[in-house]
This record gives structure tokens, C-alpha cells and sequence, in this order.
């Protein structure tokens, strides 16, 4: 019998009848680069209990089936199905199971340092949402990185996942300007693009531009340019049989020296490994 859920205790249990898929970032550098810590989704059965105090990262939990319990503002509530935990990193994050009946959770650790807060409360928050899409979207990414575990689509996986991800916390969705500017580049990434041109298609001012690309994009428009020009490279070295050199022109680098230190910071292996192992050659240094 486990003690009651108040007050709180440090708790990490989760016992034998649990079902989880995890994904950690050691071996998938995709989701570090998407501020994800961790990704799951769990199928949980008494005595689990979750209970941190407080949490390093926050975190996001979608009820899909079942019921379990979550604390808000020291009570103790029912966490259903199509609810949603928003906890904040820094703040006391708890919940657990209450019957014999599976309690279905997709969830996410979100890294907060170095960027804006994922979830901007003083407190966790319960809240009713569609949680379909998310929990699909962690679905995916989970399949594909057990399964076939080609980098260019578990990283098309992880930006979907960072889409929903936003969307269910109430985050920035997109703005109509950026969207037509990216298509643009994107269908021509050789072109040498600067701030100024980028300015002139987005209908915008360069300071502007550069005040929704940090808002939208949590990046510069410099160095947003510069990841998809990169996350082009990797569909292009795992794609076709183009040379390094053909792959950087493609993309718009000037050099193939250039490109390839900057692809091996973006993947954490020179584009020659990335085409023959994928990022599986290199795990992203341990947190």
C-alpha cells in the first residue's frame, strides 16, 4: 500500500505491470536539437507514482485513456482523458495511478535553459484539450526511432512533435508572413540569402523580422536559414548519391569546409558517416 500522495515525497516508482516506450537523447541528437529530454507514452497500473520536487525541466502529460490524479495548488484532482498536465520546469510536479483500469499517458520532457520558457505559469495547470494530434505525433516519433530509425524522418517526426507540442501548451502557432518567406528559401536554398532580401519577401522590417523569428522560431533568421539549409543536406545525403561538395552547393554553402563544420555541429558527425550510419554513428553528448 503506498502512503498517500500528500504531502509530497521525492517518488520515482513505477512498477512491474507498467508498459513505457522511452526515448532518451544520448542516442537521438534530433531531439536535443528539439529541446526534448525525454519522449514516451506509458500504459500504467498501481502502485506508479510520479512525484518530483521540484523538476529540473518541465513537462507535459496527455491523458488519452483511463483516469489517474495529479496535484494542483496543494489538492489532490482526477486526471482524465482528453486532460492535460502543463508542470513547469522549477516547479513541484506529482501524479499517480488510482485503479486496476490501464491509464494511457503521452508525455514529454521539455529542456527550458538557454530559451524561453515551454510553459509560462508560476504553477502546473490542468487543462481539457484535444489531445489527439500530441499524442499521435509522440506515437510517431517513438515507431520510427524503434523501428526503422531513419534520421531524416525522425527528425520531420520531431518537428511535428514540436508543433503540437506548442499547440497544446497554447504556444506560438505560426505567422502567415514567416510561413510564405520559408517557402520561398526553401525552394531555393542555393540562392545566398540575407537579412535584408529575407526582410523585403516577409513584407517586413529587418528588426521585425528578426523579432518574429525569435518569437516563432525561438532562432535568428540567420540561423534559422542555416537549419534548413542543413536539414536539407541530411534528406540529400541519405537520399541521393550526390557528392559532399554537390550536397553543400545544393544548399547554399560556399564551401564544402564550411559545410561540413557546420553539418557536423547540427548532427554531431561529418556528412560522410551521416550518409552511411545516419546519427546513430555519433550519440549526442549525455545531459
Amino acid at each position: 500500500m503506498l502512503p498517500p500522495l500528500l504531502p509530497l515525497r521525492e517518488t520515482h516508482l513505477i512498477g512491474p505491470r507498467c508498459l513505457e516506450s522511452v526515448l532518451l537523447p544520448e542516442r537521438m541528437p534530433q531531439l536535443r536539437r528539439g529541446k526534448f529530454l525525454w519522449v514516451g507514452f506509458s500504459e500504467l497500473l498501481p502502485p506508479y507514482r510520479m512525484v518530483r520536487l521540484p523538476s529540473k525541466f518541465a513537462h507535459v502529460v496527455a491523458c488519452t485513456a483511463g483516469e489517474g490524479r495529479t496535484v494542483i495548488d496543494g489538492e489532490i484532482v482526477p486526471f482524465r482523458a482528453g486532460q492535460v498536465l502543463l508542470a513547469p520546469s522549477g516547479r513541484d510536479h506529482a501524479f499517480d495511478t488510482i485503479s486496476d483500469v490501464p491509464w494511457h499517458i503521452a508525455w514529454i520532457f521539455w529542456d527550458d535553459h538557454g530559451g524561453p520558457p515551454l510553459i509560462d505559469s508560476p504553477r502546473a495547470r490542468l487543462i481539457d484539450a484535444d489531445v489527439t494530434d500530441f499524442a499521435t505525433s509522440v506515437r510517431l516519433t517513438t515507431r520510427e526511432a524503434l523501428g526503422e530509425a531513419e534520421p531524416a524522418t525522425i527528425q520531420a517526426c520531431v518537428t511535428l512533435l514540436q508543433t503540437h507540442t506548442h499547440r497544446l501548451v497554447g504556444g506560438p502557432r505560426h505567422d502567415d508572413r514567416l510561413s510564405r518567406l520559408w517557402r520561398k528559401v526553401e525552394a531555393d536554398l542555393a540562392h545566398p540569402w540575407d537579412i535584408p532580401e529575407m526582410a523585403r519577401h516577409a513584407a517586413v522590417s529587418e528588426e521585425h523580422l528578426r523579432r518574429l523569428c525569435h518569437r516563432f522560431h525561438r532562432h535568428s533568421p540567420a540561423s534559422y536559414l542555416t537549419r534548413l539549409r542543413l536539414h536539407r543536406a541530411g534528406v540529400l545525403l541519405r537520399a541521393t548519391n550526390a557528392t559532399v561538395e554537390h550536397v553543400a552547393e545544393q544548399v547554399g554553402f560556399g564551401s564544402v569546409h564550411a559545410f561540413s563544420n557546420a553539418f557536423k555541429r547540427w548532427s554531431g558527425v561529418p556528412p560522410s558517416v551521416y550518409r552511411r550510419f545516419g546519427s546513430e554513428a555519433h550519440p549526442s553528448p549525455a545531459r
